[in-house]
């Protein structure tokens, strides 16, 4: 241990040694840098590419497609999101449009229940849809989503609307 690496005090490997694994390291090395911003020659990275200070991003773009990929994966799945927090409103403004009155309690509590389930059906998909895809194919986890955006449409708000 050298007393210039203050981050030697919490290692419990060597780096060196070709058996050690860093599970933090493993999307870099796909990449061929290293957390320091080297490549596997020990070339910093800045000097071996010239447009690596672009400021406009174009060779940054270029350079990583993976990126633009999980760009367009995020930017979809948010956009599925509001989708589904659209829904959550369209079934509170179309629940209000129906009435029961039902001729015991307990038939209103459990159509109150419904209603209620309704309401965070669009959500709950949403979250769940989220937690089980995350290691997944960002297109299974679209696809779910979408499945969901046509599954949970709010018909009574639309079907109020529309009459």
């Amino acid at each position: 241990m050298s007393s210039d690496r203050p981050d030697d005090a919490l290692s419990w490997g060597d780096e060196a040694d070709a058996s050690y694994v860093d599970p933090g390291r493993d999307d870099l090395d796909r990449a061929g840098t290293d957390r320091a911003g080297t490549d596997r020659a020990g070339t910093d990275r800045a000097d071996a590419d010239p447009a690596a200070g672009d400021p406009s991003g174009a060779a940054a773009a270029a350079r990583a497609p993976g990126d633009r990929r999980r760009a367009a994966v995020t930017a979809a799945t948010g956009v599925l999101g509001g989708v589904y927090l659209m829904y959550s409103v369209g079934w509170i403004l179309g629940l209000q449009l129906l009435s029961l009155n039902g001729p015991t309690l307990l038939i209103e509590i459990m159509y109150q229940f419904g209603e209620f389930l309704a309401i965070i059906a669009s959500a709950l998909w949403f979250a769940t849809t989220l937690a089980l895809t995350r290691g997944g194919r960002p297109a299974a986890r679209l696809g779910w989503l979408a499945l969901g955006a046509l599954v949970l449409v709010p018909w009574p708000f639309l079907l109020g609307v529309l009459a």
